[in-house]
């Protein structure tokens, strides 16, 4: 990981984009805007190979026993895992499909032990359906939103160098407004190629990660990845 300050972003963008001198069509606000939808850029990249190439948080929301609905954190942007935990028991909750919410009958009623068996992010709430037992928790992991820097010695924490990405989509939009089309296009291209590697970086997060075979038709008390389970919250 490598740590850089809004002030070093936006000096590498005037350097790269050759505005080193300050003038009145590029201030260092306007750069510093500059730098923060690069990062932005990033970030999307990032998020759309793979979602945990990312900066990643969690926190726990729980449940009262009255409504289906908590509030996501601030800051969320999507959701990565569901660890729910009933009466001391734990088991990951999977999405619910709109087709299955008529078989969940009056969701904001407890069923049988008020187990939540489902959940769907609604908004800016996580809803567990039916509606769980008051003290239940919802464990969840998350990506926030991209960082944005206010500051110039607000930081962000970068790995490999992805900085670089960061630096040239910022210059890149400089080059274009100055009509610099041969600097633009030299950017675009160091960018394409950058691209390419983030996306391998992405999928290689995890070199340990066996691949499981995913079989539909799990039953006898294996899951669809062939791991033995029980049924229940556990």
């Amino acid at each position: 990981m490598l740590t850089r300050n809004l002030a070093q972003l936006r000096d590498a963008v005037q350097r790269t984009a050759d505005v080193v001198a300050y003038t009145d069509k590029h201030p260092a606000s306007y750069l510093n805007d500059l730098v923060n939808r690069g990062i932005g850029a990033l970030s999307r990249i990032c998020r759309t190979t793979n979602p945990r190439f990312q900066p990643i948080a969690s926190t726990t929301l729980t449940y009262d026993g009255v409504s289906t609905f908590q509030a996501l954190p601030a800051g969320f942007r999507s959701l990565l895992a569901v660890e729910y935990t009933h009466e001391g028991h734990k088991r990951w909750l999977e999405p619910t499909n709109l087709s299955e919410r008529s078989g969940l009958t009056t969701p904001d009623v407890q069923l049988g032990n008020g187990l939540a068996v489902t959940y769907e992010v609604i908004g800016t709430n996580l809803e567990l359906l039916p509606l769980p037992a008051d003290g239940d928790t919802a464990f969840i992991w998350y990506a926030p939103n991209a960082t944005q820097l206010t500051g110039d010695s607000s930081t962000i924490d970068v790995m490999d160098r992805l900085d670089d990405y960061i630096i040239w989509w910022a210059a890149r939009e400089v080059a274009q407004e100055r009509e610099n089309w041969e600097r633009y296009d030299r950017l675009t291209a160091q960018l394409q190629s950058l691209e390419g590697e983030i996306r391998i970086l992405a999928r290689s997060i995890d070199l340990s990660e066996p691949t499981r075979p995913i079989d539909d038709r799990a039953s006898n008390g294996y899951d669809r990845y062939g791991r033995r389970y029980t049924r229940g919250c556990r």
